[in-house]
């Protein structure tokens, strides 16, 4: 049966979402192809054979493009069935169906219910070429919802098909470029932050990819250029004896190769005898999402940190020699202006303004279908209806200069993401993150009421950064 499987986005990485499941669906012996919107451009001729199209769907702007791009294939293609998968598509599969997006939505552990649908519809397409049904897979499963956690033997991925790793993401640091490859050595997370779109899916379950499985992709990744490793696990330290494993076994194996991982503050500071072992590993960077500097905020949003818990495990990775790249929620229901002017105090204070992508100073919360949060905004008074295209929930601060700085900033890091290139050096980014900044507390200091001060910023490291090539998180 001719099944295509199509990303829209994955952070600018080669996508996973495609490479493992294709992998699974080859094995069953189906005719697979992939296409990354991302980076391939659409032909119609694409969608109008495959009697099958998955969509992948891991986080929020992939799911607002595969609602656009199923739209346009049931034009092309009213006869296939279309299916989404990823982290997005359970919570989202009521809107799906309901709209005719979708034929199946199959969340969680996508590769068995991938491939269990697959061997359904091929045996539907075999009866039909016996003549006793007709040919059209779009009602062969109409409806269909399933959410899996199956602890399986996860395959190799396949990237035949896929685009070349040049056209992704690299990893840039003072002294060269290097082309990245991406990898998860685990599924789920053991925590459950409540702004995060994995606590209502997972519900603090966590699946453990094969450590042979992670270093067979590494190993073909390497082998297609990858001079660069980022494991995409939500948290690298939620199964320390397995995933170090693997990095010891990476530095072993490609003892040239460095790597990224993300890691929760308090991981960082339970794990500190870890770090020496990370950078001596490999490890060029932790991403960490300290989110705010707020304590309430953070209680809100689950983080189990504190704002003197960020201040010591910044302290723990200097220590150990290791660069830390924040992530923030710049702005929330429950920060206030001064709460945002704080944050980049932080920033500044630490010397992290090379550190952090321009695009954070104006990330807004989402609030997708399920998140812990919404009942907690409506009771409240802070939730706003749902946004059918956003896909999130709207939301009300009560103070009032929150939304239009907001606006200004978006509009800032939008000019600032089109100033600069791939192509352009670490020491450019560096400087053009600098003068980004100094914007931003420019527009936080006038909604302060302080616009007539001068904006002066603190001596930052003159050594950029290093940092992949790809700005966006959501």
């Amino acid at each position: 049966m001719k099944t295509l499987l199509v990303s829209t986005y994955e952070m600018n990485h080669q996508p996973l979402g495609l490479a493992a499941p294709a992998a699974a669906l080859r094995a069953r012996g189906h005719e697979v192809r992939c296409f990354d919107l991302a980076v391939e451009t659409p032909s119609p001729m694409r969608f109008t054979e495959p009697d099958l199209i998955g969509i992948s769907i891991p986080m929020h702007t992939a799911a607002r493009l595969g609602v656009a791009l199923a739209r346009r294939v049931r034009r092309l293609n009213p006869k296939a069935h279309i299916a989404f998968y990823g982290l997005y598509a359970s919570p989202l599969s009521e809107t799906l169906l309901r709209d005719g997006l979708a034929d199946s939505v199959l969340g969680g552990e996508y590769e068995p219910a991938l491939c269990g649908l697959a061997d359904s519809l091929a045996d539907a397409l075999d009866l039909a070429a016996d003549g006793s049904t007709t040919r059209s897979t779009k009602s062969s499963m109409p409806g269909a919802v399933e959410l899996r956690f199956d602890r399986q033997d996860y395959p190799l991925p396949d990237r035949a098909g896929l685009a070349p790793l040049s056209q992704y993401a690299s990893v840039q640091t003072a002294e060269d470029t290097r082309l990245a490859g991406y990898v998860e050595a685990t599924r789920g997370c053991a925590h459950g932050c409540r702004h995060c779109p994995i606590t209502p899916v997972y519900g603090g379950r966590l699946r453990l990819v094969q450590p042979e499985t992670v270093l067979g992709d590494i190993d073909q990744l390497v082998a297609l250029g990858a001079g660069h490793i980022t494991f995409g696990d939500p948290d690298f330290l939620n199964a320390v004896p397995h995933s170090m494993a693997i990095v010891d076994e990476l530095a072993r194996r490609h003892p040239a190769v460095t790597f990224d991982v993300t890691v929760k503050v308090e991981h960082l500071l339970e794990h500190a005898a870890l770090l020496p072992r990370l950078r001596e590993a490999g490890c060029l960077f932790v991403t960490t999402a300290l989110e705010s500097c707020n304590d309430e905020v953070l209680g809100y949003l689950g983080k189990d940190h504190t704002r003197a818990d960020m201040d010591a495990a910044l302290a723990l990775a200097e220590q150990n020699g290791l660069t830390v790249r924040p992530t923030w929620v710049a702005f929330t229901p429950w920060g206030s202006v001064e709460d945002f002017a704080e944050m980049l105090d932080f920033v500044e204070g630490h010397g992290l303004i090379g550190h952090v992508q321009p695009v954070q100073y104006a990330l807004r919360l989402l609030l997708p279908l399920g998140s812990p949060l919404v009942p907690l905004l409506e009771e409240q008074g802070h939730l706003g209806p749902y946004d059918d295209e956003g896909l999130s929930y709207g939301w009300t601060n009560p103070d009032p200069r929150v939304d239009p700085l907001q606006a200004e900033l978006a509009t800032i890091v939008e000019q600032a993401a089109t100033d600069l290139t791939c192509d352009d050096s670490a020491q450019q980014h560096h400087d053009h993150d600098l003068a980004t900044f100094a914007r931003v507390k420019a527009a936080a200091l006038a909604a302060l009421g302080r616009g007539d001060e001068p904006v002066t910023v603190a001596p930052q490291p003159e050594t950029p950064a290093p940092r992949l090539t790809e700005d966006w998180f959501c």
